[in-house]
């Protein structure tokens, strides 16, 4: 008795021990518990069901071509698992019939008013279990439905860990009061709301952005300053000053002004802040890849622009012109005398003659002095080289309506296509989108008054 008495707290500490691992990321811890053939995962974050929008594991090294587990609670008290996988870094797609299914585990999902907790089941590795490579990422923003299918907003946070499976955990968590229900064909398991959880997963109140918002509300006000304010004023100078008396001087100054030293910085800043927020795998979509288009376009538009300015194509001079005197018409070349039928005259190789010049009352008429010889105007002696203007300058104004246009579209994708993509929600939602549009409307309209006057 005594014996008995003395080994039972010790067989009950091992009976409480399991074999599993553990590893936590930024607001996401992952423990797990080796069961026979199987593994439970269970996916702790700080976030109340409020709060959270999807949390995930993957089993590799990275996250193209990883399967992936991703979960999240929907406002009924059901819980969504969808297997995903993703050739790039782009949303991930549902497996319609993975190799490894992952099960909800619902006696150790747990949802509170200060965190979430949500585990399933997945086959044991084949890895080494001391060393299991694993990627891990959690989002804020809420997928459009419960459907395993639904739209999912890009991660808040994301990183790698190596699991090690055989150390001495825990038991994990359990929680209590989830059922079971038959819908249709399937079954669906609800697990107990906390109280106070609200049955709403948006609210009509404007939400603070994130810092990866933030920054990508920066390069949109930026790019959009750059390609849809500057740039267009830098046109309107070229194109309107000429006709302003004290500008017609002065007009490429202000506008290489504009189109470079002002434009040039805040385009070049705007493009490099997007660049830098995707780490890997750039340009997977139009709206990156017409970016990457117009910065190209934007630098070749600015040479061609130098080039014109400061390599003009030269002019070729008339030959001389001889002495004007007063009294002889306006021309360019004297008058030479004129031939009478039967007659012939020898004309001068120089002028004037060697032989005495004429009377000055013969030559420029009664009462009227003679003039001395006038040297034309520079100007009168010169004549372009080509006529009209050179096809580069009609390069160079067809190039700047085409970068224009394309950034028109590109604002339009960034705002409407490429948030929505990447942080959900929609225009409507978040104030800086709806300024976005509404300066994007209003260029539109002055375009169009424009091309009317």
């Amino acid at each position: 008795m005594i014996l008995l008495t003395a080994v039972l707290p010790l067989f009950l500490s091992v009976a409480q021990a399991a074999t599993g691992g553990q590893f936590c990321g930024t607001n996401l811890c992952v423990n797990a518990v080796v069961n026979e053939n199987s593994v439970t995962y269970q996916l702790v974050s700080p976030f109340a069901i409020d709060d959270l929008g999807w949390m995930a594991v993957g089993f590799g090294t990275e996250m193209p071509n990883s399967p992936m587990v991703i979960t999240w609670p929907n406002s009924d008290g059901t819980i969504t698992i969808s297997q995903r996988e993703a050739t790039e870094h782009v949303m991930p797609r549902v497996v319609p019939n993975p190799t490894d299914v992952a099960t909800l585990a619902a006696g150790n999902t747990i949802l509170s008013t200060n965190s979430t907790t949500i585990a399933f089941t997945y086959p044991l590795p084949s890895a080494p279990q001391n060393a299991v490579p694993m990627i891990w990422s959690y989002s804020t923003k809420k997928p459009s439905s419960s459907a395993v299918d639904a739209t999912l907003v890009q991660h808040d946070k994301m990183g790698t860990a190596i699991m090690d499976l055989t150390q001495s955990v825990n038991n994990l968590a359990t929680g209590t009061g989830a059922t079971t229900t038959v819908v249709g064909t399937s079954t669906q398991t609800i697990i107990p709301l906390p109280t106070g959880a609200s049955s709403h997963e948006s609210s009509s109140e404007e939400t603070p952005l994130t810092d990866s918002e933030k920054t990508i509300r920066t390069h949109g006000i930026l790019m959009t300053t750059g390609f849809l304010l500057c740039l267009p004023i830098g046109i309107f100078i070229a194109r309107f000053s000429r006709t302003i008396p004290f500008l017609k001087d002065k007009w490429f100054t202000a506008h290489w002004f504009v189109q470079f030293i002002i434009s040039g910085p805040i385009i070049i800043s705007g493009w490099f802040i997007a660049y830098n927020f995707v780490p890997e795998s750039h340009f997977r979509d139009n709206h990156t890849r017409v970016g990457l288009l117009l910065l190209l376009l934007y630098i070749v538009q600015m040479l061609l622009g130098t080039i014109i300015h400061f390599f003009k194509p030269k002019r070729k001079p008339l030959p001389p012109l001889e002495p004007y005197y007063a009294g002889e018409p306006e021309s360019s070349t004297r008058l030479q005398p004129m031939s009478e039928t039967g007659q012939s005259f020898s004309v001068p190789q120089t002028y004037p003659p060697a032989h005495p010049a004429p009377s000055s009352t013969a030559l420029v008429g009664e009462g009227r002095s003679p003039a001395h010889p006038t040297k034309p105007p520079a100007r009168d002696t010169m004549v372009p080289a080509i006529t009209g203007r050179p096809i580069q300058n009609y390069t160079h104004a067809l190039l700047g309506l085409i970068i224009i246009a394309l950034a028109f579209y590109n604002v339009h994708e960034g705002y409407g296509d490429e948030w929505p993509f990447v942080f959900g929600g929609h225009v409507s939602d978040v104030l800086f989108l709806r300024q976005i549009r509404a300066w994007w409307i209003a260029m539109i309209i002055a375009m169009e008054a424009r091309d009317e006057c």
